[in-house]
């Protein structure tokens, strides 16, 4: 992905409409269209975003910059993935905080195995398997 892409894509969700809080954003993303502020995903992003900023150790606006970077980068790969369905995914790898868990290491790599081929479900489901199999899951 060029480094072109990945800063209007960061840049855009930084400074577009800077007065909305991280999970509208989120979800109008994800909708690709207007949602209200009391919308059923707005509440479900926040609590996405609660959730994965308690295992990784990247912050909230990092691991939104990087999970729509994601999704930006399977589109490249001609995969339309719905933003939900990405964090939601990423946010079954681990049942409890593990030290140094980088969220852009995990992005990466559903991204290649989507890359690949994969399924959304045998994505997750391969990347749980990994972790398994080193006794972290």
């Amino acid at each position: 992905m060029s480094a072109l892409l990945i800063a209007t894509v960061l840049c855009a969700l930084n400074t577009a409409h800077a007065d909305e809080t991280l999970e509208y954003k989120l979800a109008t993303i994800n909708a690709r269209s207007y949602v209200s502020k009391d919308h059923i995903t707005v509440a479900r992003f926040r609590s996405l975003l609660n959730q994965l900023a308690s295992v990784y150790v990247e912050d909230k606006q990092q691991i939104a910059d990087i999970s729509v970077t994601a999704q930006e980068m399977l589109k490249k790969y001609g995969i339309e993935e719905a933003l939900l369905n990405i964090m939601e995914g990423l946010n079954q790898l681990f049942a409890t905080r593990i030290e140094n868990q980088k969220y852009t290491e995990y992005a990466a790599a559903y991204v290649t195995l989507r890359s690949k081929g994969q399924s959304h479900s045998q994505a997750i489901g391969g990347l749980q398997a990994i972790l398994r199999n080193l006794g972290v899951y």
